[in-house]
């Protein structure tokens, strides 16, 4: 079976630290849980009727991650200096550039929204064949995987930005 998309993932994950990890997967994971509880106290479909509604967003957000790395690894003019531009993260140990980085981060953003969106029409061909409680666990961890991608994404943007802001001050 194809599972070199897992080396994304270990590579994201090594590139992250404490910090990052609250943001990008604590609040996800508390916001994930107290929906479900939510869910369950109220007893209602309100975590699949959330989920419904954000598959368009996170399909026209997975467009917008595609068109930006394509752009990013063709057109952009400065991507040399990008290559040689090394950042505090680290994979294997060894510092990675801003280029890297960036195609790290953007092909993560894919992976996780691809499966996204595939888990959810997955789902929908099995809409009476589990539990109550089976569909609510995995609405949860669908909710955690969508605000991680969002809060991803925000993040991947202003660490580019403040990494290209940083290096033109310096220049100065």
């Amino acid at each position: 079976m194809y599972l070199e998309f897992l080396l994304v993932i270990a590579d994201y994950i090594s590139t992250l630290n404490k910090r990052i990890i609250i943001y990008e997967w604590g609040l996800p994971i508390l916001l994930g849980i107290t929906s479900g509880i939510l869910s369950f106290v109220n007893n209602d479909n309100v975590l699949y009727n959330i989920i419904q509604n954000s598959v368009p967003i996170i399909a026209t957000l997975l467009g917008f991650t595609l068109a930006a790395l394509t752009l990013f690894l063709t057109g952009n003019a400065k991507i040399e200096e990008a290559k040689s531009y090394l950042t505090d993260k680290k994979i294997s140990g060894q510092p990675i550039s801003l280029y890297r980085l960036v195609v790290v981060n953007y092909s993560y953003l894919i992976l996780v929204e691809t499966f996204l969106c595939i888990s959810f029409y997955i789902a929908s061909l099995f809409p009476y064949l589990s539990n109550k409680y089976v569909c609510m666990i995995a609405n949860m961890f669908f909710i955690i995987a969508m605000f991680n991608t969002l809060f991803s994404t925000i993040r991947s943007i202003t660490d580019l930005y403040f990494i290209i802001i940083k290096k033109e001050k310096k220049k100065r």
